[in-house]
């Protein structure tokens, strides 16, 4: 018996494609074995699920990230030097980079609000007058007031709206804030007393943690008694803060320079941390549909020993066979893999309508409590492209293990 020679006219010609699909899918509808066509379908259906799953869960936390971004990014300087006037070298820089947006004088501090007995730490940022007609982010989000009103109204003050309810405030209430000032080893506190002229609504943290003024009040001697006085850069593109920073230290090594991502990087890294260990979470079930496919596999492999033998006898060799159940394989990885795909991102536009029934079922909303009043989704295709090879190669890789042992088998054993 002639085990290894080649099938004489499938395997040598473009037919043996065709034929190889056509018996898979023989073996894959119309198999003996129903209850490992049943498992095979349940692994199909389980790589639908996690792979949709996934890419919803994915798209919904880009959109978060890229939110928090935005909004934050709309509300704070991306550089910050701390020195004003800048250096004729740094000055010339600036003023010739492409990257930047705009400059202006910049004013940071830490203090606490204090309003009856409710205390709350905040950020105080300070603009001059000029510059507050390019905060169009802040201004595009103004509850009550007028950003303008900084420059007309003496020592005025402008908060986010959670809390200035938080507080108990109204328009033209007097605010005490407490400002940190460093005396020699000791901190102490340097109370200002300011009216409340307008609030705003970012629905990120800034809305409890940052309150703003205007320098033009005071003089920068005095400002500088109570923080951090300086020139915030605005950028084009505020992705690029962290390289741009590292410029201008190399520049002027003696000026300290910050970024966005100096204050807040923490935050985000902690967004793509909960990112990365949901990928891998929800990957994990990708992985379980991996083993169902594999057990169902292996009994279509077990149950078809018989036929496998006889394939090899007339004429089949070890590379036919592997073909014939990889090919099963393969229909079940990208089908899965595509369905999921295709039912991940319906999800993904939908995500809202989901959520306003599930919270109409629950008695409670999914966002309560949170900064969104909906759910933000953006679709990244790198990260479609990952999550398409990652569940089609893990199909891929559990529909070989038992299509190798089906092109192993003796069947010499099988022919009786």
């Amino acid at each position: 018996m002639t085990t290894d020679s080649p099938i004489p006219a499938a395997a040598v010609n473009g037919t043996s494609l065709g034929l190889i699909a056509r018996m898979a899918g023989r073996m894959l509808l119309h198999g003996a074995n129903g209850f490992a066509r049943f498992v095979t379908w349940v692994s199909l259906i389980g790589l639908v699920l996690g792979v949709a799953i996934l890419t919803l869960v994915v798209n919904v936390m880009n959109g978060f990230d890229h939110e928090l971004r935005q909004r934050l990014l709309g509300s704070i300087p991306h550089v910050s030097i701390a020195q004003t006037p800048l250096s004729p070298a740094l000055q010339a820089a600036l003023e010739s980079d492409p990257q930047v947006q705009s400059l202006g004088k910049y004013y940071q501090g830490f203090g606490v609000v204090a309003a009856g007995a409710k205390t709350q730490p905040v950020r105080v940022i300070g603009f001059a007058g000029e510059e507050l007609a390019s905060m169009n982010a802040i201004a595009s989000v103004m509850q009550r007031g007028e950003l303008s009103n900084l420059q007309t109204t003496t020592d005025a003050l402008v908060m986010g709206e959670p809390l200035a309810r938080y507080q108990g405030l109204s328009l033209g209430d007097p605010v005490m804030i407490g400002v940190t000032v460093s005396r020699g080893d000791s901190v102490t506190l340097r109370w200002l007393r300011l009216n409340l002229v307008g609030t705003f609504e970012m629905g990120a943290e800034t809305d409890y943690s940052m309150v703003l003024v205007n320098l033009d009040g005071h003089t920068d001697t005095y400002w500088g008694e109570l923080g951090q006085v300086g020139t915030r850069v605005m950028l084009d593109n505020p992705m690029q803060a962290g390289g741009f920073g590292r410029r201008l230290r190399e520049l002027e090594p003696a000026v300290p320079v910050d970024t966005w991502e100096d204050v807040y990087g923490e935050l985000f890294q902690a967004v793509r941390m909960e990112k990365t260990m949901m990928f891998v979470l929800l990957l994990l079930v990708v992985a379980i549909a991996g083993f169902n496919i594999i057990a169902g596999q292996s009994m279509m492999v077990h149950d078809k020993r018989a036929q496998i033998a006889m394939l090899r006898t007339l004429g089949a060799d070890r590379r036919f066979v592997l073909s014939l159940f990889l090919s099963q394989g393969a229909v079940v990885a990208v089908f899965g893999t595509a369905t999921g795909l295709g039912l991940g991102m319906l999800l993904t536009v939908y995500v809202n309508d989901v959520v306003n029934v599930l919270g109409a079922i629950s008695g409670q909303h999914l966002l309560d409590g949170s900064y969104f009043v909906s759910v933000p989704t953006q679709i990244v295709s790198s990260d479609v492209l990952i999550i398409a090879l990652l569940s089609s190669g893990i199909a891929l890789l559990s529909s070989w293990l038992p299509a190798r042992r089906a092109s192993q088998l003796n069947p010499a054993r099988y022919l009786h």
